[in-house]
């Protein structure tokens, strides 16, 4: 039996089994379109396509790892994926004759199979069950351009490294931590990589992470370069006293410097105390920088472990809250029967409204804590008083009285100093794009995101111009995506304003108000968005809002309470969800 030119046995049995299973054809059939394609070797580093370039083959990874990087066309990067063996890369385009949306690299010395017009017309003679797919495929590669995260890899190497002190509660959260990872794999921990030994085999059920727990001063390069280049990230937990150690923090610096660019770091910050000191997080920021992720773990809250692990394996529960006006209330109501049935989210982020709740919900507050902080800022409606409005000459009310409202509600609070991961997003109407809020004051990221055009005053964050993010995403669920959630809820309180004018009587016309305009105006930026948000969400939730009007904030008690309703409703679906294997 002939091969493939370059493709050893092993390897030829290996892709016909990948191809079967991912087009779902008999082996002949795998074997056959394997012999009609080509192979491609593609070291680390190269780049296998760029964003933009004519999609004319399509590919199947067979080793190694690929990095996908999707960016705006102000070069700013706004979506990064990882693709393992197995996965199709390109299908898409090749199909639609569209150009590439990504632009795809090796993350490690990888090999491929690539497919082009000319193989699947030759193969179209040999069998047409390979078309029956083609359909699925497309369908599989649309969520992906709208950030789904593919398959899980199987098969981990996690470098892990303790700068805690051996007693009191850092050791206890190291401890924590290695056992809600083993609750979701099998944890194998080593202390160097020559003594990891091949798992007994890893199938489709199988889950194994191999964490080699380092010395916390043996310096990066004294490392097996092999370590280096197996490793898929690398997690440091450290506590205030690390700081103090400048031989610690050099040596950690090296290794932060020497690391693979591409892979993922995660800081895990060990407070003493049952709340995040900020003044470390602004420490850790100026001795190391940035370049990596940061989670907390607070004593006495032990599901900080557990949403540290599901972070790091990339197993997390997204919560998206869109934008809505005063409907937003109802997602004070929503989260309340999440916590009565003990769901914990892992990341939360939000538009407008849900900016606003989201960001009360990451600082770790109790249902009761959120519903209590919106009732004294909306005691009597918009919390606003009569000499806050002016005549408008940037907006009705004036940015010294919003101002003082999201001060009061979250003071000096930072964005990473959340112990749930938090992102708002704004419109900048100087560039035209929206804007993700992730690091930063927790108040302006707010201020920004509610700042409804002509009602309030926009935000300024230098000269840029910053208003509600409703305009661009009323709905963030691909921001949600993109920063790594695995499962997304997302409750979203926006309906499509019905501005029809009504006849009076035969010569009179009742036009709509200003405000619901102007709103209608606002959702007319975002309302593909928010469509698109019902498709690739993994559950999706409308409370029954429709007749509660968008500025109708006298009614606060009123919308928790729908949102309760519609949570307490949704709740055998988000079990299901949570329980579903990934």
């Amino acid at each position: 039996m002939s091969e493939p030119a370059g493709l050893p046995v092993i390897e030829l049995s290996y892709a016909i089994e990948l191809l079967s299973k991912k087009l779902e054809i008999q082996s002949t059939e795998a074997e056959q379109l394997i012999r009609l394609a080509k192979l491609v070797c593609l070291p680390r580093g190269d780049t296998l396509f760029q964003q933009g370039q004519p999609s004319h083959h399509f590919y199947l990874l067979l080793q190694g790892q690929l990095k996908g990087q999707r960016f705006r066309p102000d070069g700013f990067q706004d979506l990064t994926l990882s693709f393992f063996p197995g996965e199709m890369i390109g299908e898409l385009g090749f199909f639609d004759q569209a150009p590439r949306t990504l632009t795809i690299s090796a993350r490690r010395d990888s090999v491929l199979l690539e497919i082009d017009q000319t193989a699947l017309e030759q193969f179209g003679e040999f069998s047409r069950s390979v078309y029956h797919h083609l359909i699925r495929m497309l369908v599989s590669r649309f969520k992906r351009e709208l950030g789904y995260s593919g398959p899980l890899k199987q098969h981990q190497f996690m470098l892990f490294q303790s700068f805690v002190r051996p007693e009191g509660f850092g050791m206890q959260a190291v401890e924590g931590f290695q056992s809600a990872m083993a609750r979701h794999c099998e944890l194998r921990r080593w202390k160097q990589l020559g003594d990891v030994t091949p798992p007994r085999s890893v199938s489709g059920k199988d889950w194994v992470v191999e964490m080699i727990e380092t010395e916390p001063l043996e310096p990066l390069e004294a490392l097996d370069d092999r370590l280096i280049e197996e490793l898929d990230c690398m997690v440091v937990m450290l506590c205030a006293s690390t700081l103090n150690d400048s031989r610690s923090c050099e040596l950690l610096k090296a290794q932060l410097k020497s690391a693979d660019d591409d892979l993922p770091v995660w800081f895990v910050l060990v407070h003493e105390a049952a709340w995040v000191e900020q003044s470390v997080v602004e420490r850790i920021r100026s001795t190391f920088g940035g370049g990596f992720k940061l989670l907390h773990v607070r004593r006495g809250h032990h599901s900080d472990n557990a949403r540290v692990a599901r972070h790091v394996l990339g197993l997390t529960l997204g919560l998206v809250l869109g934008g809505g006006g005063a409907r937003g209330f109802a997602h004070a109501g929503f989260f309340q029967a999440l916590e009565e049935a003990g769901v914990v989210v892992d990341s939360v982020g939000g538009t407008s409204m849900g900016a606003l709740v989201g960001a009360l919900i990451s600082s770790g507050r109790s249902a009761a804590e959120v519903s209590k902080a919106l009732a004294i800022s909306f005691k009597k409606g918009l919390p606003f008083k009569l000499t806050d409005y002016w005549i408008p000459k940037h907006g009705f009310v004036k940015s010294k009285a919003v101002d003082e409202v999201y001060q009061k509600a979250f003071g000096n609070s930072m964005i990473e100093d959340q112990p749930i991961p938090f992102f708002a997003i704004s419109c900048n109407l100087t560039t035209g794009n929206q804007f993700l809020f992730e690091q930063g004051p927790l108040w302006k990221a707010v201020r920004a995101s509610t700042s409804i055009p002509v009602f309030f005053e926009p935000f300024m964050a230098g000269r840029q111009v910053m208003v509600d993010g409703a305009l661009v995403n009323n709905v963030p669920v691909d921001c949600m995506r993109a920063r790594g959630a695995r499962k997304i809820l997302t409750v979203d309180v926006g309906l499509e304003e019905d501005i029809t004018a009504h006849m009076v009587n035969d010569s009179s016309v009742q036009m709509p108000t200003m405000m619901k305009s102007l709103m209608r105006v606002i959702e007319l930026g975002g309302i593909e968005k928010s469509r698109q948000a019902k498709v690739i969400s993994d559950l999706y939730v409308q409370p029954s809002i429709e007749k509660i009007g968008l500025m109708e904030f006298e009614r606060r008690e009123e919308i928790v309470a729908l949102g309760y309703e519609a949570g307490r409703q949704a709740i055998p679906d988000i079990l299901g969800l949570l329980h579903k294997t990934t």
